[in-house]
């Protein structure tokens, strides 16, 4: 009776190696089979996309809401991000994107190439060509951009460019903040060598 059992035992060991590999090698055939010529191309494609998130712990589209104190409902999204495993809570990410929805119903959009995030700080810094367009009728440009997260408060380093409801403005710093005179209404205030170059009728 030992003799069987130790038989058995035997048997149910190496059945547990050989049928999984057995059933692997059939899964393998069927798709070789099913799939046309170079089946390996979408299965390497995939093990390298997985590799490199994995070595530089990539995070694909995310995204990031909150509620200032003064009222602005802050949106903001990337394409890509990638933390700083030597500093928690901050990050490097691309193709960013910031909307402010202001408490009176203005709106802003940022748009950048590049940008950093700091969590512990609250700020984001946006570069790599910012394009800022608002409710108001401004498109501009700048070449930095940061933005505080808990409060309206959005500072534009330059030079910065573009258009407003007057015509063509050039400073040399642009900065968004609420009005701590009036709930409700923002100032956005030009700086450092301001130009203006007047188009009537726009």
């Amino acid at each position: 009776m030992a003799s069987f059992d130790n038989a058995y035992s035997r048997f149910v060991a190496l059945a547990r190696i050989v049928l999984p590999l057995a059933a692997l090698g059939i899964l393998s055939t069927l798709f070789l089979v099913s799939r046309g010529p170079d089946p390996g191309d979408d299965l390497r494609q995939s093990r390298d996309t997985v590799a490199e998130i994995a070595r530089e712990q990539r995070i694909g589209a995310p995204e990031f809401a909150t509620v200032t104190a003064d009222g602005t409902a802050v949106a903001l999204s990337a394409e890509t991000v990638r933390p700083d495993a030597a500093y928690p809570g901050q990050a490097t990410a691309d193709i960013l994107h910031l909307r402010l929805d202001m408490a009176g119903g203005a709106r802003a959009d940022l748009r950048a190439a590049r940008g950093a995030l700091d969590m512990a700080a609250g700020q984001t810094v946006m570069e790599g060509g910012v394009r800022i367009e608002s409710s108001a009728g401004y498109r501009l440009e700048a070449a930095r951009v940061t933005a505080a997260m808990d409060q309206t408060d959005i500072l534009a380093e330059g030079p910065v460019t573009g258009e407003g409801p007057a015509g063509r403005i050039t400073a040399g710093q642009l900065q968004l903040t609420a009005d701590p005179q009036a709930a409700g209404r923002y100032l956005l205030v030009f700086k450092d060598g301001v130009k203006l170059v007047y188009e009537p009728g726009r």
